[in-house]
């Protein structure tokens, strides 16, 4: 079995276990998911790297927004916290419009492997949207040469077991 078959496999199987019938990877190699009518997860297997690569989008950037550095050092902050992240990192696109949140699985990986590293992302992704989004409300609020507001992220509870999907 080829580790395209394979990825085409789990992503079969996942999608008969929450009852989505079928979900399959389309001309480009990628397909995609929404949990919760509003975190969507894309999934690009990579030939060349023998890889399925999960990616989100936290939230759009504005090249003239004066909050960037404060979000940017947010982001990095959980960068630092990469146990907490479950193997995903943040990055901006490649024209830097976009945070997003990335993490690749080898493509030869097994269902269980498969779902739970979905699972993971969807769990970080769900608590990087919340952290960005107390951050910004902090940022308003607060006074920047407080240091005491700074924001300390808090990881995600890990196995929990609920994706929390809305397909």
């Amino acid at each position: 079995m080829s580790f395209k078959q394979n990825v085409e496999e789990n992503l079969q199987h996942f999608a008969q276990s929450i009852g989505l019938g079928e979900l399959t990877l389309n001309e480009h190699d990628a397909c995609g998911l929404c949990f919760d009518d509003t975190l969507v997860v894309n999934m690009e297997y990579l030939v060349d790297d023998e890889a399925l690569v999960f990616v989100a989008s936290i939230r759009p950037m504005d090249a003239h927004d004066i909050a960037k550095t404060n979000l940017y050092e947010t982001m990095l902050s959980f960068n630092l916290q990469h146990h907490s992240m479950q193997g995903a990192f943040i990055a901006l696109n490649h024209d830097k419009s976009e945070v997003l949140l990335i993490r690749s699985i080898q493509a030869s990986a097994d269902y269980g492997l498969f779902e739970t590293s979905l699972e993971k992302f969807v769990n970080t992704l769900e608590w990087i949207v919340g952290e960005l989004e107390s951050a910004q409300k902090n940022n308003g609020k607060s006074n920047k040469n407080d240091k005491s507001d700074k924001l300390i992220p808090k990881p995600p509870a890990s196995g929990s077991g609920d994706m929390g999907m809305m397909v």
